[in-house]
């Protein structure tokens, strides 16, 4: 049995009403008007057995933490669509095992928007079979020829998979395939130091609906990520800074501020501001919350002032769930 003293704990609460990407005020905007916070090279983690990770966590506790788009490297290893960074000595799995992570998650979650945007080596054809297998054709987006929609109407329709593609080999029938190029831009995305970010446009066309900041430092030597470069880049203001600065620079808004260590600083609370929802990102409806006793041994009684569906989690200062 633990003592806890509650003072020293966390208490996140989320309302069971309608939200979108955990946010009611996000439904009624375009996909094309949210930041997304998006993790560079996803797939490789600490928590999946990646050597030199660029992320601690598991794609599963990505999206779980808030994660909302997914960068993935993908390889043809003998007909296997694989992720991983140049080489398979450092760590591999097949793309089919992100793919039911992420399938989990929007079973679960079905409020949420998640975007995939693929480094492809493989065609089509062996992503779309992938896709097939793990049960995600069902989720996936079209964008057609229209206006993007709200995050509501993708809800509405259960389209919640959107996919971007460096790679233009999609078919008639193969919609989804959204190649990246032709929908977004970029920064650069090769920087040694966090002194060289800039907002100077690299791949895609500036009239382009899209915006990506690349917001990570590679090593130039080993090409991986680096730590300690990120829990600079990572933290504000520096970080809502340059997304601000190259919004006001280049006139677009930066949809997916992509990063390096996204659980170091202050990701989470630079995509909320973006998305004018605060610097906490806390939905806009309050309640009061009575928690007693304090200190507390195994019975905890909570109560609030709100008549909704209230949903709880006890987080301690590290932000592990307890």
């Amino acid at each position: 049995m633990r003592t806890l003293i509650l003072s020293t704990f966390i208490l996140l609460a989320s309302t069971a009403t309608a939200q979108c990407n955990g946010f009611e005020p996000l439904c009624s905007k375009k996909y094309n008007e949210v930041a997304y916070l998006t993790t560079h090279n996803a797939y490789c983690n600490e928590d999946e057995g990646f050597d030199f990770p660029n992320q601690y966590n598991s794609i599963t506790q990505q999206l779980e933490d808030g994660v909302r788009a997914l960068m993935l490297d993908v390889y043809n290893e003998a007909g296997v669509a694989t992720v991983y960074h140049g080489i398979t000595v450092f760590g591999s799995k097949p793309l089919t095992e992100n793919l039911t992570d992420i399938k989990d998650f929007l079973d679960a979650n079905p409020n949420e928007i998640v975007t995939i945007i693929f480094e492809c080596y493989v065609t089509v054809d062996l992503i779309e079979s992938d896709l097939t297998s793990t049960g995600l054709m069902p989720y996936l987006f079209e964008k057609g020829t229209g206006d993007w929609p709200t995050l509501q109407e993708m809800i509405d329709d259960g389209t919640r998979l959107v996919i971007f593609t460096d790679c233009e080999d999609a078919g008639l029938d193969q919609g989804w395939y959204h190649h990246v190029w032709t929908h977004a831009v970029e920064t650069n995305f090769e920087y040694n130091d966090v002194s060289e970010f800039d907002c100077v446009f690299n791949r895609g066309d500036a009239s382009n609906d899209l915006f990506i900041v690349n917001h990570f430092v590679t090593d130039a030597s080993l090409g991986i990520g680096v730590e300690s470069h990120a829990a600079i880049a990572n933290a504000n203001p520096f970080f809502i800074d340059r997304c601000e600065d190259c919004e006001t620079i280049t006139g677009k808004f930066p949809n997916f501020p992509t990063i390096d260590f996204y659980n170091i600083g202050d990701g989470f609370a630079v995509v909320n501001k973006l998305n004018d929802l605060g610097d906490l990102g806390s939905p806009e409806s309050s309640f009061d919350v009575k928690l007693w006793p304090n200190p507390v041994e195994n019975n905890l009684q909570i109560s609030t002032t709100t008549g909704e569906l209230v949903s709880y989690r006890l987080n301690d200062l590290s932000g592990k769930e307890i």
